[in-house]
C-alpha cells in the first residue's frame, strides 16, 4: 500500500498529510509574525507617549560667533530634561553646539531661549534632540 501511495504522490503531488502539515506550519509562522509586530507596535506607542518632545520656534544669527535659538519643550512627566541645540552653516556642518538642562517643574510645556557660540557664521539654529535627564 505504501508503494501505491508513493506512486500516487509522485504522479499527482503531495499527500493530504503533507499538505496539512505545511498548512499548520504556515499558520504558526504567520501567527507568530503578527504577534511579534503587535508587541513591537505596543512598545513603540508606549515609548512615544512618555518621550520628551521639542519644537523649534525661531533663531537669530547675532554675528559670526553667536546665534540665538528659541524652542519649546513638552515633558509628559515634568521631570528634568536635557536638550541638545546646534547651529549649522551653509554646508549643513555643525558650527555650534550646546547642551541645555531644563530643571524639573510643574509646567509640562515651556519655552526657552539660548545663545549658542559658533566657530563661524551660522545659517540656522535648531534643537537636535531632547530626552529625560
Amino acid at each position: 500500500m505504501t508503494l501505491n501511495n508513493d506512486l500516487l504522490a509522485e504522479r499527482y503531488g503531495k499527500s493530504q498529510k503533507t499538505q496539512k502539515r505545511e498548512r499548520r506550519f504556515w499558520v504558526v509562522v504567520v501567527a507568530f509574525t503578527v504577534l511579534a509586530f503587535l508587541s513591537w507596535a505596543a512598545v513603540v506607542t508606549v515609548n512615544d507617549a512618555v518621550a520628551v518632545k521639542s519644537k523649534d520656534l525661531a533663531f537669530e544669527v547675532l554675528d559670526e560667533t553667536q546665534t540665538r535659538v528659541r524652542f519649546e519643550v513638552t515633558r509628559p512627566n515634568s521631570q528634568a530634561a536635557v536638550c541638545y541645540i546646534q547651529v549649522l552653516n551653509q554646508g549643513f556642518a555643525v558650527v555650534g553646539y550646546k547642551e541645555f538642562v531644563i530643571p524639573a517643574g510643574d509646567e509640562k510645556t515651556s519655552q526657552h531661549e539660548i545663545i549658542v557660540n559658533t566657530t563661524e557664521l551660522g545659517v540656522s539654529g535648531l534643537v537636535d534632540s531632547c530626552r529625560d535627564k
